[in-house]
């Protein structure tokens, strides 16, 4: 009968020249040869088509179509050039049932190849055999095998799921040794080598050009079966098959919308909307197991597919029109030859067995590579592990000695305050609810989003179970410790050797910057410098930095755990330290350009910093002065020059004195500053001539020169104005992290000297540079060190110092401002008040030496570190940098300027109208000298103000409203945060409020009555009463209301529109990066449907850009995993078809 079939073989080319040699030969090595040729060339760039116009038959003809076609119009536009002679009179035309059976008649056959799909002599030989023997199969096809090594198989036949997923059932590697011979009838066959009768193919339409690439002939075959055809595989007719090849069209991402476009496809019509959303809530769990299993790739692209696929409407209703038309039996009668839930679950369970990390190592790999399988932090130490954890509790002793000999009167105090340190709220939920809300609760209010730094606090008292005050305590005590370990652990990605790693942890504990942050307060500050190594740390891990286990030369793995670990770390300094931000941005930046895709998971390492930041940046803009301010108290400083920054010193100091008294007039000051910081400035400078060391060097020196432009521009934004000066951002935290930069490729050039005599044979010299290098480097934390603590241990400083911010600088700490402290700063009888349902205010004065009166308007129990606002604080500059000045006074702070005045005066002006507005309840004048004393005398005669007494906060007055004759009481409102008033402006009664909102029943009242509130207007203040939304009236600065006569349920809030989408945009973020950052359990793998499993072919690596002695330093290559890729005659492949991609 083959002299009736005529064969018309179509070659499909994109990009394909390194196969189609072989797949032409192959072609024309057949043992019965198709009867005409055509060759399509899909848009390739390379030789494709001259290969085609060489290789096949002399008259065939070789056409051009665009290279998004997709492989079904590529055949569907070859086919249109088959000349009409070509095909038999008796063939049944497009539309007819599938005929030509008879006797006489000629058929047509359509058989398709890829280019990298090389049959074997006998394939069309088998298939048409197979096909005489059962007239009724339409569709035949081969059996697939590897095109590097023929004993591998990659198909023998396609399956799917219940779901429509693609599958071949073919375990990993699975050897052809004929046991799957037997098979025949199968659900359908790859298009790689598909033998198709041409009435079939006409009848069906061909390809679905909704399928251009992955998934297109499961659904020719499935349509084929559903129209009363058969489909087989013919395991005689074996194929040759590169396999994977990334290709959009064949990406896994294509083959998991092919799945569901055919599982839409093919149901029945009530079905396709509960398919369509489930295939959305599939893509958000595989969204969340690719987050879990380290890869964000597969996560996205899982969430996006998924979605993408259900929005095809058009496309879909054609394509199920299409398959209606041709469709001759049920849907049901395909459920038979599809695969198991139970086979597929157990095939799936083997394929993860077999991609255990670690269970195909390649011979000779010992080194354990650093990736999210592993503990990323785990590789860091040398090979005396011992040792250095020796040395890890002997600086975290020594440390801590040195901690709570300088720092002992703050042991048992409730809280601690100075410098610009105050004490925390009482607990958790007002300190979130100040990171979270957008009212600034500072004097008669201000819309500001609270500072990111609020969200550290939190931590902290949650770490202190409910008391932030003790958490900050501790925090303060095992500041060096802390600080010491953290550096420590660093250097292990820079070093093995346990005395440098030591000497960081002392040398790092020491750095002036962070004793200066220590003494005045700035926790902010305190917290950059304990955290930066870690950050930095992990942010090495990211990239597949690190001192290696092993001596086996490495190439790096990037970690996604190590990346999401980092950007947790950094989202805490950037909250502390804005600034600090930009110079990780730059970080991120300079390592892309220079490492390329290995550095791809440290942008992760931004996104919570971004997502915490973006609240402040749209509530402080336009003024964006405040983003960059650091937390806390506005304190005034100098700022140093950058060769004193490079020291590591943040304040100004001269370097001409007699440091403190203790020695003569000369450059002690100088003398000192180098031997702290000068051996590390020195050891980062030799490190640039290391060939080890050179390409860390340069990137750590180009962040240095960053991090010290940053500062200098900081320098010309005023955030706050302080009394007399404008402050602008702490140069504390980037000298720090300028000194950490320095201080990385130092450890390498130290710890690469010693090996370098070594090599040379210069043993005695060795020793002694070793015991000069010792010495030299151990001064410097010695000096700082003792320098500190001694003038805190003894409670004075050195004679002759100043202020901390001046030449007495140098000497970190000698000054100290933070002391022990009271947990609330207000008298218990105005802190009740202003915590009961009144939330009264308190007007806090105080008399400097030279009888200069400040006032502060503070609430509840006293100002606290999570009330201060830096876009509040910033409300007071006008003027562009480098041209600040303070603020005019707005209407709210005229009429505190003014009640202080008067009640200063002692005049016998009664100020309590002013008062009333800004619900002051109380009057405080804390102690300070004989001008307070004064001051009290003449303020007992003020109008309105009752003596309270004195107490251990200051003298307090309460005020009193106005007695009228009949009268026997004050009247109910004074000192109210939120009143009713009457229509003439008297006070009718007060509102029980909170902190912010307000939530009451309300009586009813008389008519022209407004809700007034001691807060500055704003459009965001919003009130219901009974659900009904109340007009806000203009009260002067403050925000009022119109008010019915009726009652009812009353309700006032604070709203902002963006605050909901950003908190979800925080949540998100915040939970795909723990989701990251969770380690997974050593030498366990996690599943991830539709993902390559198998390992990848060897890659080469890209440098690493660390430095140090090999092999024990950063200057390494972290291992890729790989496996032996078998020999043959082809192209290497990269990897194995997975299930459920087109092949």
């Amino acid at each position: 009968m083959h002299s009736q079939v005529h064969v018309c073989a179509v070659v499909v080319a994109h990009n394909g020249a390194a196969y189609l040699p072989e797949t032409l030969s192959a072609l024309a090595a057949q043992t019965r040869p198709p009867d005409f040729c055509i060759g399509v060339d899909a848009g390739s760039t390379d030789a494709s088509a001259s290969l085609l116009q060489l290789g096949l038959p002399v008259g065939s003809p070789v056409i051009a179509v665009p290279a998004k076609s997709g492989f079904g119009a590529a055949v569907k536009a070859g086919l249109a050039e088959l000349p009409a002679g070509r095909r038999p009179a008796g063939n049944a035309p497009a539309g007819d049932a599938p005929s030509g059976d008879g006797p006489g008649t000629a058929q047509e056959w359509i058989w398709l190849l890829h280019d990298d799909s090389a049959p074997d002599p006998e394939a069309l030989h088998e298939l048409l055999l197979a096909v005489e023997r059962a007239p009724s199969v339409t569709i035949a096809g081969a059996k697939q095998v590897e095109w590097t090594n023929e004993r591998l198989l990659v198909d023998v036949g396609v399956s799917i799921s219940k779901w429509a997923e693609r599958l071949t059932l073919i375990d990993a590697d699975e050897l052809d040794q004929g046991q799957y011979d037997s098979r025949s009838d199968i659900f359908a066959v790859n298009s790689a080598g598909m033998l198709v009768r041409r009435d079939a193919w006409d009848l069906l339409g061909g390809f679905d050009p909704a399928l251009p690439g992955s998934g297109d002939d499961v659904d020719l075959c499935w349509r084929n079966r559903l129209a009363g055809n058969r489909v087989v595989v013919v395991p005689a007719a074996r194929l040759r098959h590169a396999g994977y090849r990334s290709t959009p069209a064949t990406s896994a991402s294509a083959a998991r919308r092919a799945e569901i476009f055919l599982r839409l496809k093919h149901a029945p019509l009530w079905q396709v909307p509960f398919l369509a959303v489930g295939a959305v809530l599939g893509g958000i769990g595989r969204f969340f197991l690719g987050m879990l299993a380290k890869d964000p790739g597969y996560a996205v692209a899982s969430l996006l597919t998924s979605t993408t696929a259900v929005l095809r409407p058009v496309d879909l209703y054609r394509s199920r029109r299409r398959a209606a038309a041709s469709r001759r039996r049920p849907r049901s009668a395909v459920h038979t030859l599809r695969s198991s839930s139970r086979d597929v679950r157990e095939h799936r369970r083997t394929q993860s067995r077999d991609s255990v990390p670690g269970t195909a190592e390649p011979a000779g790999a010992e080194y354990v590579p650093s990736g999210d399988t592993t503990d990323d932090f785990a590789a860091l130490d040398g090979p005396d592990r011992t040792g250095a954890g020796v040395g890890a509790l002997a600086a975290a002793l020594l440390l801590t000695a040195f901690s709570l000999a300088g720092l002992h009167r703050l042991i048992g105090a409730p809280a601690a305050a100075g410098g610009g340190l105050l004490p925390l709220g009482q607990g958790i939920k007002d300190i979130w609810a100040a990171a979270t809300g957008w009212w600034a609760q500072l004097g008669s209010g201000a819309p500001a989003h609270g500072d990111p730094f609020n969200y550290v606090l939190s931590l902290l008292a949650i770490a202190g179970l409910g008391n932030g005050n003790a958490a900050v305590l501790v925090l303060l005590l095992l500041a060096l410790p802390l600080a010491g370990l953290s550096a420590w652990w660093a250097a292990g990605a820079f070093t093995a050797n346990r005395w440098l790693r030591f000497w960081a942890a002392m040398f790092w504990a020491s750095v002036p910057a962070f004793q200066v942050a220590l003494g005045s307060g700035r926790l902010g500050a305190l917290l950059v410098h304990i955290l930066l190594p870690l950050t930095v740390l992990a942010m090495a891990r990211a990239v597949g930095a690190g001192a290696p286990r092993r001596r086996t030369p490495p190439a790096g793995t990037a970690s996604w755990t190590a990346a999401a670990t980092a950007g947790l770390l950094l989202a805490a300094v950037s909250a502390a330290a804005p600034l600090v931000f930009l110079l990780a941005v730059a970080a991120v930046v300079f390592l892309t350009a220079g490492m390329r895709r290995r550095a791809k998971t440290l942008w992760w390492s931004l996104l919570p910093s971004a997502a915490l930041l973006v609240p402040q940046v749209l509530s402080a803009a336009p003024n964006l002065r405040a983003v960059v301010s650091d937390p806390g108290m506005p304190l005034a400083f100098t700022r140093s020059e950058a060769w004193q920054q490079l020291l590591g010193y943040p304040l100004a100091f001269d370097p001409e004195g007699t440091l403190g008294g203790l020695l003569p007039d000369g450059p002690w000051p100088l003398v000192l500053a180098l031997v702290v910081g000068a051996p590390v400035v020195l050891l980062a400078a030799v490190a640039l001539f290391r060939q080890r060391s050179a390409r860390l060097a340069r990137l750590t020196w180009l962040l240095v020169l960053t991090a010290l432009a940053l500062n200098a521009a900081a320098s010309y934004l005023a955030t706050a104005a302080a009394a007399d000066a404008m402050v602008t951002a702490f140069t504390g935290p980037l000298v720090s992290a300028a000194v950490l930069l320095l201080l990385c490729p130092a450890l390498a050039a130290a710890g690469d000297m010693p090996s370098a005599t070594r090599r040379r044979g210069m043993v005695r010299s060795n020793r002694v540079l070793a015991v000069a290098l010792g010495v030299v480097l151990a001064a410097g934390p010695v000096a700082s060190l003792g320098l500190w603590v001694v003038p805190q241990f003894t409670g004075s400083g050195f004679p002759g110092t100043q202020a901390q911010d001046s030449a007495a600088g140098i000497l970190p700490g000698t000054q100290s401002a933070v002391r022990a402290a009271e947990d609330r700063s207000l008298p218990a009888t105005a802190a009740d008040a202003g915590s009961d349902a009144t939330q009264s205010r308190s007007l806090v004065l105080h008399v400097d030496g030279e009888g200069k009166v400040s006032a502060a308007l503070m609430r509840r129990g006293g100002t606290t570190l999570e009330q201060l606002s830096t876009i509040y604080a910033a409300r007071g500059i006008q003027g562009g940098p480098g041209d600040e000045r303070p603020a005019a006074d707005d209407p709210a702070t005229a009429d505190l300027r003014r009640a202080v005045a008067v009640i200063t005066a002692g005049t016998g002006v009664d100020p309590r109208a002013d008062l009333e507005r800004l619900g002051v309840g109380f009057v405080v004048l804390q102690e300070s000298d004989t001008a307070a004393e004064l001051l009290a005398g003449r303020m007992d005669s003020v109008p309105g103000l009752s003596a309270v007494g004195q107490t251990g906060s200051g003298w307090l007055w309460r005020v009193n409203g106005p007695l009228s004759d009949t009268e026997t009481a004050a009247p109910a409102g004074i000192g109210a945060r939120v009143r009713i008033v009457n229509a003439d402006g008297s006070t009718a009664a007060a509102v029980p409020s909170g902190a912010e909102s307000v939530s009451t029943s309300l009586p009813a009242g008389a008519e022209g009555r407004r809700l007034v509130l001691a807060e500055r207007a704003d459009a965001g203040w919003q009130a219901t009463l009974d659900g009904r939304e109340l007009t806000a009236v203009d009260e002067g600065w403050a925000q009022a209301f119109e008010l019915p006569a009726d009652g009812g349920e009353l309700r006032v809030d604070y709203v902002s529109a963006a605050s909901p989408w950003l908190e979800f945009l925080q949540i998100l973020v915040f939970g795909l990066t723990l989701l990251l950052a969770l380690p997974t359990p050593a030498g366990r793998t996690m599943h991830l449907p539709g993902k390559r499993e198998l390992p990848e072919a060897q890659v080469p690596a890209e440098p690493q850009p660390a430095a140090g002695p090999a092999p024990r330093s950063a200057e390494h290559m972290v291992l890729v995993h790989n496996q032996s890729v078998p020999s043959g005659t082809g192209p290497q492949r990269e990897a194995r078809t997975p299930e459920g991609s087109q092949q």
